[in-house]
């Protein structure tokens, strides 16, 4: 899986983020838990570029159901890491995100996918993905 991430042609969106002071574990780098706050940021500002929230996506709302991240490089304070997001394998009701995040002097840092699911919020099952957000990373 890692490796198709590492390889997959197309980035979508980036995001880059500062690492804070506080985000560094007792080992002086940042923390590996605080990866998973940096990919939910980055998601909302890729869903934010086009026009959608995690609870508005076209009228259905997302949530993750599998995260997997494989660090391949510590990160420090200061710097920031810049994440590339690209939208893969769609189906019906779920679709991936990969990304590859780079500290500043352009070194691999992690590689992570996240498995985003759309649901109905009223009653908690899954519902299809829109077809206009479908569209836009089908082919």
């Amino acid at each position: 899986m890692f490796k198709e991430i590492k390889r997959f042609p197309r980035v979508d969106f980036s995001a880059s983020i500062q690492f804070r002071i506080t985000d560094h574990n007792y080992g002086d780098h940042v923390a590996n838990n605080v990866f998973v706050e940096y990919l939910h940021e980055a998601r909302v500002q890729f869903l934010a570029s086009l026009g959608y929230t995690e609870k508005d996506l076209a009228g259905v709302a997302l949530i993750m159901s599998e995260l997997c991240i494989k660090f391949t490089k510590q990160a420090f304070y200061p710097g920031s890491l810049r994440l590339d997001i690209a939208v893969a394998n769609l189906r019906p009701t779920r679709f991936d995100l990969y990304y590859r995040g780079y500290d500043e002097e352009g070194g691999l840092t992690l590689l992570a996918k996240s498995e985003m699911a759309a649901f109905d919020p009223s009653s908690g099952k899954p519902i299809r993905m829109p077809e206009v957000f479908a569209g836009r990373f089908q082919g």
